[in-house]
């Protein structure tokens, strides 16, 4: 339990890290960094769904559970993006990125302000309504993501549990620097930023408990549900929220760069045996 926890709360530091760098090097958040940890971030993500993922639920329990467990974890994840709309919560985290990176890549050359870590273009930063949407977000992209953290301790070995943890590590940094960077311009202080990152590292540590602890004695179908549910979730986040924003920014090269993100990640997996 204790080591689900840990893996789970690990997986998650990467916001921390990611607002952490936004903060210290400003020119992070210029639009070819950003699209280019995008590609690669999207291609560990479409890695560890495939492999770490959706390959070991089928092996669990077979096509019929994997696929209607996929099925559910995008429209749960869809459904909710659809519900904060209809409530006038239609800005996305991406919305708010791309205002940020055209503003501060138009204007780079005459905005000094940027040595200081204020981005050109504050004017376009996330209010604090948006500011919590996107934390919103951030948890229901990190829930499925530590349960199933916490769930492979059962299904595989901890090394393809490792190799999955870091793939969403390396997924949620260019995540973090986009909403990080909109968070601070329009804003909001690091220590506040810092403060709801830390929260959904809290979270993942517990759901990836509750994962492993609540699932212990499940049947193979179950916990092929589970994690099948998760990967639907991702490839939701990955085709909606992080593929445009990587092809915007680095056109063509976004392919390249998510195949590159696609082999890291399964190669985390291939030299742990998995």
């Amino acid at each position: 339990m204790l080591e689900a926890a840990i893996f789970g709360a690990f997986a998650q530091s990467a916001l921390v890290v990611g607002a952490l760098l936004v903060w210290k090097f400003p020119a992070m958040k210029k639009p070819m960094i950003v699209g280019g940890l995008m590609a690669f971030g999207a291609g560990a993500v479409i890695s560890a769904v495939a492999i770490d993922l959706v390959a070991v639920s089928y092996d669990e329990a077979g096509a019929g559970p994997t696929a209607l467990g996929i099925g559910i974890g995008c429209l749960i994840y869809f459904g909710i993006i659809a519900l904060l709309e209809r409530k006038g919560d239609d800005e996305q985290a991406s919305e708010v990125v791309e205002a940020e990176m055209a503003e501060a890549g138009a204007s780079a050359p005459a905005k000094p302000a940027e040595a200081g870590g204020h981005g050109a273009g504050a004017e376009h930063g996330a209010t604090a309504k948006e500011a919590r949407n996107m934390t919103i977000g951030m948890v229901i992209d990190g829930v499925p993501e530590s349960v199933a953290i916490g769930l492979t301790l059962h299904t595989a070995t901890v090394g393809v549990s490792a190799a999955l943890v870091g793939s969403i590590f390396i997924s949620a940094i260019p995540e973090a620097i986009g909403i990080a960077a909109a968070m601070l311009a329009g804003g909001i202080v690091l220590g506040k930023v810092l403060l709801r990152f830390s929260f959904i590292v809290l979270i993942g540590a517990v759901f990836a408990a509750l994962g492993y602890t609540l699932l212990v004695n499940a049947s193979d179908s179950f916990q092929a549900l589970i994690q099948s549910i998760a990967a639907g979730a991702l490839l939701v986040v990955v085709i909606n929220e992080m593929i445009p924003i990587a092809v915007r920014n680095v056109k063509a090269w976004a392919g390249i760069i998510g195949a590159a993100g696609f082999v890291f990640s399964a190669g985390l997996t291939w030299a742990a045996g998995g």
